[in-house]
């Protein structure tokens, strides 16, 4: 049987595909070959890959992304779908045998429309947003476009089904990589990273890490939050990892001189997990994710989790055990925090790891999946 793979970009930077990528030579014995539809790729070489490159010459992903999804719709139409087993990521394409799910337009939106306030998108970003949204709903209505949703946390796939999707779920984590995050990371490299940044040792110190997509992710609400804290005489600092110097240039505009002094900005890092461990916990206040690689990291290397009741979180927060759930409005963030501070619970390490997956256990899943997936097309 052959597999098909519909995503632009099938590379191990990719937040949706890495995880894919990494497990490739585990599940490509499944097969007799691999077609690849995407503009990137990085297992092109391997013998039983064939890539189709997707092209576009317009600029910027927004409008790659639409032009992708364009074309990938036209592919689809002539194809043979006897014995092709057919993976799209997300809804960039009308049917498919399974559909991938990181993150779900519809669910964001509705989000943003609880807290109009504090999560506001740019125009481009709407519009995109919107236009994701009807390609999901588009889906929604087509019960039998679907035959298997794979959705990383269990809550999102919950919601997807109430509205009314067709098919069967299956949840299959975000993965890990043990031999990177891990506790004992903290032993080594705590004290020398906390001195790059100049911590103090009295200094208790919180992280927030993502690429980018720092509204959406709650950044300005917990830089908010720590802010209250220092303003009550507590000596907390704010650590935060990635965003390219114009993503930090613009949000720093946006902060008081009270709420810039509460933060360190890193930017772009290498070896992530050396600098995670100059912190005690990880304020990750986030308006929408799926289920945050950034979170499974921290809580690998033992640090305390502080988070909203976003999409995923289930999966990995245990309150009490590794972390506290933070309620969405700044000064009931502060209230907790300070709580964890007095308490001297902000610091303390744990081996709680809820759902998350290593990539062992990844691959694992992944083949289970595709078995099940391959046994049911040939019965069809």
């Amino acid at each position: 049987m052959k597999l098909l793979i519909v995503d632009p970009y099938v590379t191990s930077s990719s937040p949706t595909m890495r995880g894919w990528v990494d497990s490739f030579d585990a599940v490509a014995e499944l097969f007799d070959t691999i077609e690849i539809w995407a503009i990137g790729c990085e297992v092109a070489d391997h013998p039983k890959v064939r890539w189709l490159p997707v092209s576009t010459k317009l600029p910027g992903w927004k409008l790659k992304s639409i032009a992708y999804a364009r074309e990938v719709t036209r592919r689809l139409k002539r194809l043979d779908r006897k014995d092709t087993l057919v993976q799209v990521s997300g809804c960039l394409a009308p049917w498919t045998d399974i559909r991938y799910i990181q993150f779900w337009n519809k669910a964001f939106l509705e989000e943003r429309a609880k807290r109009t306030e504090t999560l506001k998108l740019g125009f481009v970003t709407h519009l995109m947003t919107r236009w994701a949204a009807r390609q999901e709903a588009a889906v929604l209505r087509d019960t039998g476009s679907t035959s298997y949703w794979w959705v990383v946390s269990r809550s999102l796939a919950s919601t997807i089904e109430s509205h009314g999707a067709g098919g069967l779920f299956r949840l299959i984590p975000n993965q890990y990589n043990p031999q990177r995050f891990h506790p004992a990371v903290r032993d080594e490299w705590r004290e020398s990273s906390r001195q790059r940044y100049g911590f103090k040792p009295e200094e208790k110190v919180l992280v927030f890490s993502a690429f980018g997509h720092f509204e959406r992710k709650g950044l300005l609400q917990g830089v908010q939050a720590v802010a209250c804290l220092r303003a009550k005489g507590h000596a907390v600092r704010y650590l935060i990892l990635g965003g390219t110097d114009s993503t930090i240039r613009n949000f720093r505009n946006k902060l008081t001189s009270a709420e810039q002094d509460a933060c360190v900005f890193a930017g772009l890092v290498e070896n992530i997990e050396r600098h995670l461990v100059a912190a005690d916990g990880m304020l990750f206040p986030s308006h929408f994710e799926a289920f945050s690689l950034a979170e499974i990291e921290a809580a690998a290397l033992g640090l305390r989790l502080y988070l909203t009741p976003h999409y995923g979180a289930e999966m990995i927060l245990t309150d009490p055990a590794n972390g506290r759930w933070l309620p969405w409005d700044v000064g009931g963030m502060a209230t907790i925090l300070e709580e964890e501070v007095l308490t001297g619970r902000l610091g303390q390490t744990h081996h709680e790891l809820g759902e998350a997956l290593t990539a062992e256990d990844y691959r694992r899943r992944l083949r289970e999946l595709y078995v099940e997936a391959i046994q049911s097309k040939a019965r069809a």
